[in-house]
């Protein structure tokens, strides 16, 4: 799990960075292509009988996971480029609600007391940290919500394929399939359509070829080792523990954000954000053997 919140740390940075430069669906086109390229070099370079077990029998699954992830992958992107830092990592700390939420509409497993004690805490830290952040309803609030959900979705999704097949198969199949959904936004949608560019600086100085370089390779390798590594964890925990170790990447965003990009989040936001930080660890402690899920039920939100 450290590898996967490493990665996702240089995505939200980098993203950061390149939205002065280029359009939301611009980066992830460039994400896409990027670990398209490097999941097909680690499938060619493996055995042939690996590269036979790439594609499934079936693709339902990979499609519609794939979509779903394309769309909260944009509107997440969205919403770092375009909405204030702290704003967007409280809405993301509301992965875990939304998994408990779908694991009970779908398979109605309803957490146990120790996650329901820590999905509480967590509630009634981001209750606080929105009443500080004095948010008012919008498009763009609307976009990041949407973004957690989708991307939550996603993640439920994950595991139950992690459980079927391998990491590279997943991540090559998902990635394949949004890159021509990508070109397609790409070449169709209007630029005037986007959001203006945000110009974000690093808070010392660096040759911009330098900075843009970096980002794009953050960019690149983060994508590919985010959701390799989340669908390695996937096979060790169950998914209302795999969405709240999720946001753990959280405080970390917030941190490299002050060091790398002068971004400062409010005092009066560190008590709130440290009572959601009990929440989350609380719903994310292990549970015992007995309760874990099957792998075939893990994922099937």
């Amino acid at each position: 799990m450290s590898a996967y919140l490493a990665s996702y740390l240089a995505i939200a940075l980098s993203i950061r960075l390149l939205s002065g430069y280029l359009t939301v669906i611009e980066i992830g086109l460039l994400r896409s292509v990027g670990s398209l390229a490097i999941a097909g070099a680690a499938v060619w370079a493996g055995e042939a009988e690996q590269r036979r077990a790439i594609i499934p029998p079936k693709l339902r699954e990979d499609v519609v996971r794939s979509v779903l992830h394309l769309a909260g992958s944009l509107a997440l992107i969205w919403s770092l480029a375009h909405l204030p830092l702290a704003l967007v990592t409280t809405i993301e700390f509301s992965g875990p609600l939304f998994a408990a939420l779908l694991l009970y509409l779908t398979l109605r497993r309803r957490p146990g007391i120790g996650a329901t004690v820590g999905l509480a805490v967590l509630a009634t830290g981001i209750g606080l940290l929105v009443f500080r952040l004095d948010a008012v309803p919008s498009r763009d609030l609307a976009i990041a919500i949407g973004a957690v959900a989708m991307l939550t979705t996603t993640n439920l999704m994950l595991a139950r394929l992690a459980a079927q097949r391998s990491t590279l198969s997943i991540v090559l199949l998902m990635h394949a399939i949004q890159l021509p959904l990508y070109l397609l936004l790409w070449f169709f949608v209007p630029e005037q359509w986007s959001p203006p560019r945000q110009p974000y600086r690093l808070a010392f100085a660096l040759p911009e070829f330098a900075v843009i370089g970096g980002a794009v390779l953050a960019l690149i390798v983060g994508g590919f080792v985010s959701q390799a590594a989340l669908a390695n964890a996937s096979r060790h925990a169950s998914p209302l523990q795999l969405c709240s170790a999720d946001t753990l990447r959280v405080p970390l965003i917030t941190l490299a954000a002050y060091l790398l990009l002068a971004e400062l989040p409010p005092a009066e936001l560190l008590l709130p954000g440290l009572w959601v930080l009990c929440g989350v660890i609380i719903t994310s402690l292990p549970v015992s053997a007995a309760a874990k899920p099957r792998p075939e039920q893990a994922g099937r939100a």
